[in-house]
């Protein structure tokens, strides 16, 4: 489970991006930090609700 509280953005980018090969300058390496804790913040009320384990994704969306 992701800690939101605890989250580093910036040290996540820069230990993923040489992992996947990418060469990011700081200038770059910033904006997609400030993206990630975004996506992190959205996210992070979604990721805290607890699911069943026979809990499963419906196979068609109908809203």
């Amino acid at each position: 489970m992701l800690d939101t509280e605890r989250f580093d953005p910036a040290a996540h980018v820069a230990a993923a991006a040489p992992a996947v090969g990418l060469a990011l300058d700081a200038t770059r390496q910033a904006r997609v930090a400030a993206a990630l804790a975004l996506v992190v913040r959205i996210a992070g009320p979604a990721l805290a609700v607890d699911l069943p384990v026979e809990a499963e994704p419906a196979p068609v969306f109908r809203p």
